[in-house]
């Protein structure tokens, strides 16, 4: 007995010396630590802040330690930030970090957490003339809260939280926010992150004297994936997937619903080899309601291969830089994209990006864009595959020839679809007499058939109204009729006179 007295004391002290000694390392790691996470951050934060014309930055207020924890204070400070049309936007916002040193911090404790690590972070927003508003809505509550986990081996795992929060401004305009909870495990350095994160609901309703009251309904968010940084900085492989329960809409002056439910977001990245990227990106969704009525389902799959990667980053970075330009053109009222300044210098070096981009013979899909109603389904699909050009001076005519090396596409369209939407349109007008309607329906169909034979832009084959076009060497073959490129142009010019109002 007294030998396993014995243990157990040498056991109890042992632990309290390990625990003890642990503290006293993170205390004399944490300045350093925090300094090396901030500079992170801001480096990250200037990253993603270019093109919105301000800044972003995080300060450590104050640091006051202790043996077993310690309290440090942050400031956040945004300087002119231009997120959108409107006039920019500043504000500082304060945090509160109660920071807990390893390895055995007491919150993980006593939730039987007994992996050692160097320290948890409990953070939450500071309540000032800032952030009052805020904590009314989510009922006198911290608005946003986190908690980090900073392993020895370098792990981070973090749990950010946003409370609910309800907004009444008084005049009909409302928001009910159920609140989200994110949940990312990855390194310090930001080259691996896993991500997943829910948030149950949000309702909104907006009135205005320009427009009837539109009430806003969403729920069932998620959000999971796994991105792994390539050597360059904006440039991740993985996946990462959004998903949305439903989405309902009540708009216009009769108030009618619009209902979407199974709504997906579904994206793959990966490497090819190490200086290209490929990906694959998806749209769902699994079933559209309009005022009670049947819809159908639709999805869009895009993707893309042979990207250089080094290529795509510097434009994206000059992108970026013109993004100030291009908002200030917008907010004047100019359309389309406005006439960028460029010295000769930053032409060159922008052509020199696009040819190394195009050297790799990038190739871009729509592989499928498709909508389904309760009788017919349509579809479309295309893939471009680009080609280098001798030059970026020559015609545009030329320039085209050399930049597409190959198109191939194909449409088709179900006449009982047609038929379907026709029906639902009769429906929404008020028409009553199925007779009526049905014969309505089936004429639209058969008449989109006759239309495109005439034109001879499209063929019929059975039930479907179908036109393929391929593209290469400057040829074009348009439902198995060849002809140059330059053909094809007078005879699209043709039909868009015979169809143009004054024609």
């Amino acid at each position: 007995m007294k030998k396993s007295v014995g243990i157990l004391s040498g056991l109890a002290v042992a632990i309290a010396v390990v625990t003890i000694a642990g503290a006293w390392y993170t205390g004399k790691q944490l300045p350093a630590e925090l300094e090396q996470s901030i500079a992170r951050g801001n480096a990250e934060l200037q990253k993603a802040l270019v093109g919105t014309g301000g800044t972003m930055t995080i300060e450590l207020v104050s640091l006051d330690q202790h043996l077993f924890t310690s309290e440090a204070k942050y400031r956040l400070k945004a300087r002119d930030l231009r997120l959108s049309q409107g006039e920019p936007v500043s504000f500082e916002v304060g945090v509160d970090d109660h920071i807990e040193h390893g390895p055995f911090p007491w919150s993980r404790v006593k939730t039987l957490k007994l992996l050692p690590v160097m320290a948890v972070s409990n953070s939450r927003l500071q309540k000032d003339d800032t952030t009052a508003d805020w904590f009314a809505a989510a009922g006198d509550k911290t608005p946003v809260t986190g908690q980090v986990t900073l392993g020895y081996a370098g792990g981070v795992q973090s749990d950010i939280a946003l409370a609910p929060v309800k907004l009444d401004e008084g005049d009909g305009n409302l928001m009910d926010f159920g609140g989200m909870q994110l949940l990312l495990k990855g390194d310090k350095e930001g080259k691996s992150l896993d991500i997943h994160g829910e948030a149950p609901r949000l309702d909104m309703t907006l009135v205005g004297d320009d427009h009837p009251p539109i009430k806003l309904q969403a729920n069932g968010f998620r959000i999971g994936g796994k991105l792994d940084s390539t050597a360059h900085d904006m440039i991740y492989v993985g996946h990462l997937d959004l998903y949305l329960a439903d989405l309902q809409a009540t708009l216009g002056p009769k108030q009618d619903v619009l209902l979407l439910k199974g709504l997906e977001q579904n994206s793959v990245y990966s490497a090819e080899g190490q200086d290209r990227v490929g990906g694959r990106l998806e749209y769902k969704v699994s079933d559209i309601t309009y005022a009670g009525r049947q819809v159908g389902s639709g999805q869009m799959v895009m993707s893309m291969k042979s990207i250089n990667m080094a290529a795509a980053q510097a434009l994206a970075d000059w992108y970026q830089a013109k993004a100030p330009q291009m908002q200030a053109a917008a907010a004047q009222g100019q359309q389309g994209l406005p006439a960028l300044d460029m010295t000769p210098e930053e032409k060159a070096m922008v052509q020199t990006h696009l040819q190394k981009l195009l050297a790799d013979k990038p190739q871009f899909a729509l592989e499928d864009l498709s909508f389904k109603t309760a009788n017919g389904q349509s579809r479309f699909n295309m893939t471009m595959d680009f080609a280098n050009p001798a030059s970026f001076d020559l015609p545009p005519d030329q320039l085209m020839k050399q930049l597409i090396a190959r198109l191939q596409s194909k449409l088709t369209v179900s006449k009982a679809m047609v038929g379907d939407l026709t029906t639902l349109q009769a429906l929404l007008d008020g028409q009553s007499d199925p007779q009526a309607i049905a014969q309505q329906s089936s004429q639209a169909g058969e008449m989109l058939g006759v239309m495109a034979l005439q034109s001879g832009m499209a063929t019929v084959e059975g039930n479907d109204v179908v036109s393929s076009l391929n593209y290469a060497d400057g040829m074009v073959e348009l439902n198995g009729r060849k002809m140059p490129v330059e053909d094809f142009v007078m005879m699209m010019s043709a039909q868009l006179a015979v169809l143009s109002p004054q024609g």
